[in-house]
């Protein structure tokens, strides 16, 4: 799995974007380098743009993913809302799964298969979707003006 990140400081947000297998390992490990990042902020809302991947986890996976995003020890140290978004019925569901177990876990997630609704939900102002070139919008927001860095699992 490939991961890229922007971190905009100013709206204390910090956006990934994911393609390709997710499995158990691989998430825990991209969460974890996202943390690591000097420019990482736990102050600061984080939006999985999941819609490139293709999840190859079990139910179990999942629940374990939730546990590593969990405290004492979690893998994305956040105290803000995450927005887990996503392309596809089977992917939503995992991801819905995923934010209930966060959830009983103390965390504040939810699941999304708009990114516009994803954008509403989170306090922070997302910049446009990246994903939609369909307008000159997208276009520039694929451009972008956070901070990025890439990442290999």
């Amino acid at each position: 799995m490939e991961t890229t990140h922007r971190v905009f400081r100013a709206q204390h947000l910090i956006v990934m974007d994911a393609a390709g297998v997710l499995d158990l390992h691989a998430s825990v490990g991209a969460l974890k380098r996202l943390a690591m990042d000097p420019g990482f902020d736990s102050r600061a809302e984080v939006l999985l743009d999941l819609r490139d991947i293709e999840c190859r986890m079990s139910i179990n996976n999942i629940y374990n993913l939730a546990e590593a995003m969990a405290w004492p020890d979690p893998a994305l140290p956040t105290h803000r809302k995450i927005a887990i978004l996503v392309d596809g019925k089977l992917e939503f569901d995992h991801a819905k799964f995923l934010a209930i177990c966060a959830e009983n876990r103390g965390l504040t997630v939810t699941a999304f298969d708009d990114y516009d609704k994803a954008s509403e939900w989170l306090n922070a102002d997302l910049p446009p979707d990246p994903k939609d070139t369909s307008d000159a919008a997208g276009r520039a927001a694929a451009v972008g003006s956070g901070t990025e860095r890439v990442g290999k699992a």
